[in-house]
């Protein structure tokens, strides 16, 4: 799983992303859209957000801190 930017229009999207592979072939499915890219920027949400996923992360928090 993973975090990506998806251009739709004049927008930015921050996408999850997960990479599953099906018949050889490797397929990819969003598994949810957080929202738009400068909404998010705007109220600090993207720090919120991964903040909040670290919890559930030793390797991550130590970064964090």
């Amino acid at each position: 799983m993973f975090a990506r930017i998806k251009k739709s229009g004049k927008y930015q999207y921050l996408q999850i992303v997960e990479n599953k592979k099906e018949q050889g072939k490797v397929k990819q499915r969003v598994i949810a859209t957080v929202g738009r890219m400068d909404q998010l920027h705007d109220k600090n949400r993207v720090e919120t957000l991964i903040r909040s996923l670290a919890r559930f992360s030793e390797k991550a928090l130590l970064i964090l801190s």
